[in-house]
């Protein structure tokens, strides 16, 4: 498709009379242009007319819009897709330029409110606006193989969208109401020099917009350990001023640093991906009210991870200066990161000089818009920096403060992720009661079927009954009868004093008489499934009375000691539950070995008592 399907009469016409013009000066090798007002149209004509003249220079010149131009927009393929009529991405040829072009004291539509518009250009040269103004420049679907400057402008609009930057795009003392970025691509190979955007003295903006671009380092660094950041391959946002900021839906092949900026009403740095390292100079100048920047998206997230990581690696850390260009990346949650080397021959154990900061400024931003996810995650992770700080003071100090502080960092972050999950909190605190109680079980306080002298006191009952002929226990029918007369009894008293007693007790009695008699015959049925003559001499009974006799009594003892176990479970767990949560302590009596292990547990489940309603009442005010 080519770049115009208009006629070039009229602007062909209009070029040749420039041409001509007396305001018009041609140095060897380039073309100046002064004092003339130019429409958009006229101006990409006048571009492509002197593309290859080496330098054009546009010294306080107007440029317009005008009726023309709406046809002449047209005619170059303006699809909010970006997309051709073939159905191509990017299909529509671009005009090479090879001249290096100066735009100084311009003008850019300072009477309308309609931005200058270029598209489908390929800039082999460097493009620099200088000292302009007016309302703005928006230039689609174009290619930078040059570097972009920007010095000294002072625009509303400042408008890129679909373009490839293979050079750094620079701004210099600007004063831009909105800048963006969209959908456009900067790329650094082996023929670049910058990358990225690249801020000298004060920038201001009000609004500056980063949307759906991609950030590629294509070049063949030689940094590719992990803890090395190349210098090239490193994106700067710093030294500017803007009232509004928001940098998202971007994906980042390289590394972000955010430095010396300032962001007064709202920042947002979200729905990013970043393949590389996210460095900070120094903590975000931004307001924590109104600034989103998720902390999920700045950890490692490997293929074939689960998600359920409770140590994920973060991307968030800070550089220090190697030979050769290149940075040592430090996140200060492993020791090896505080170690001596020749560049550093001490040992530095205060993380909180550079990154602590920057996570208590994440973590205000998180806490005032009550993003508990985002919350969670940075403390933990800054409280594993303050964990490995502590350590490494230890091994290099010895002093007992820092060893207990390491200690106490590691039982704080395997007991309740260092106050943030109340639940995790809950059961280990259900863990620490039930290891208390097997205790309690093994040194018990109350009586119960396992001890000795109850087991003995069953065996010798036994030997009575069998050995000796003493009738030790009752038959089915001799409980039976009793619990039959005992139920008589009281119908008769009921009967005979009817008239003496009150009508509720007349009126409960009737049918409390008619249900334990029911349960005794109930139980009586349940007796009498196993008939056997257990009051028989042993040598006498038959082989099958043998065998039923032996295992009535086998089941008789099994069910003895797991009564005796039940209740000594129950009292071990219901003594621990007393003694760790110290509510009603000292009302079940502990005996021996077991009221040491109760002072003991009253002073843990008091400690995690509190760290538990400390981690529940944080996440609740979140």
């Amino acid at each position: 498709m080519p770049a115009f399907d208009l006629p070039r009469a009229p602007h062909l016409v209009i070029c040749l009379s420039l041409l001509c013009s007396t305001s018009w000066a041609q140095p060897r090798g380039g073309v100046v242009v002064a004092d003339q007002t130019l429409s958009q149209s006229e101006l990409t004509e006048l571009l492509v007319a002197n593309r290859d003249r080496g330098e054009i220079n546009i010294i306080n010149c107007t440029i317009t819009t005008d009726n023309v131009d709406d046809d002449f927009e047209f005619a170059f393929d303006d699809y909010r897709d970006l997309e051709s009529v073939s159905g191509y991405q990017d299909r529509v040829s671009k005009t090479r330029i090879q001249s290096s072009i100066t735009f100084t004291n311009c003008h850019f539509s300072p009477t309308t409110n309609r931005v200058i518009q270029l598209r489908n250009l390929y800039f082999r040269g460097t493009l620099r606006l200088e000292n302009c103004d007016g309302y703005g420049l928006a230039i689609h679907r174009s290619i930078f193989w040059n570097q972009v400057d920007v010095a000294d402008v002072n625009v509303r609009y400042l408008e890129f969208q679909g373009c490839q930057f293979f050079e750094s795009f620079r701004f210099s003392d600007v004063d831009i109401t909105q800048a963006s970025f969209q959908q456009s691509d900067f790329i650094r190979n082996q023929n670049s020099n910058g990358f990225g955007f690249q801020f000298d003295d004060n920038n201001k903006f009000y609004d500056l917009v980063v949307s759906a671009c991609e950030f590629l380092d294509q070049s063949e660094t030689t940094a590719v350990l992990d803890s090395i950041v190349h210098e090239k391959n490193i994106l700067r946002l710093t030294q500017f001023d803007a009232e509004h900021a928001s940098i998202s839906h971007s994906v980042f092949d390289c590394s972000v640093l955010l430095g010396e900026f300032a962001v007064e009403k709202a920042f947002r740095f979200e729905k990013n991906r970043y393949y590389g390292k996210v460095i900070f100079d120094r903590a975000p100048n931004v307001p924590s009210e109104s600034s989103v920047l998720p902390f999920e998206e700045l950890l490692e997230s490997p293929e074939g991870s689960s998600g359920n990581d409770t140590n994920p690696r973060v991307k968030i850390g800070i550089v220090r200066e190697l030979p050769g260009n290149k940075y040592l990346f430090n996140r200060y949650d492993k020791d090896w990161e505080y170690a001596k080397d020749q560049v550093r021959p001490w040992v530095n154990t205060n993380p909180e000089e550079k990154i602590i900061p920057v996570y208590s400024k994440l973590l205000s931003i998180y806490n005032a818009n009550s993003d508990i996810n985002s919350y969670n995650l940075a403390f933990r992770q800054m409280k594993r920096i303050e964990k490995t700080a502590s350590k490494v003071k230890w091994e290099t100090n010895r002093q007992f403060i820092d060893w207990f502080r390491w200690k106490m960092d590691i039982f704080l972050e395997r007991f309740s992720s260092y106050g943030t999950d109340p639940v995790l909190s809950l059961v280990n605190s259900f863990l620490v009661i039930c290891a208390f109680a097997l205790l309690y079980i093994v040194f018990p306080s109350e009586e119960d079927n396992l001890r000795f002298h109850n087991i003995q006191s069953a065996v010798y009952k036994y030997i009575a009954h069998f050995g000796e002929q003493q009738r030790q226990f009752l038959t089915a029918d001799e409980i039976y009868n009793q619990e039959r007369e005992a139920a008589r009894l009281m119908k008769s008293q009921l009967m005979a004093n009817m008239e003496k007693l009150p009508p509720v007790v007349s009126f409960f009695s009737m049918p409390f008489y008619y249900v334990s008699s029911l349960l005794a015959a109930i139980r009586y049925r349940i007796r009498s499934v196993i008939r056997f003559n257990i009051y028989q001499d042993w040598s006498s009974q038959s082989q099958r009375g043998r065998f039923r006799t032996s295992v009535v009594v086998s089941f008789n003892l099994l069910g003895f000691l797991l009564w005796g176990l039940f209740m000594r479970l129950v009292n071990g767990f219901t003594l621990s539950l007393n003694a760790f949560v110290t509510l009603g302590y000292g009302e079940i009596e502990a005996k021996g070995i077991a009221r040491y292990f109760c002072v003991i547990e009253g002073l843990v489940g008091w400690f995690l008592l509190s760290i538990f309603s400390v981690s529940l009442i944080s996440q609740i005010l979140q």
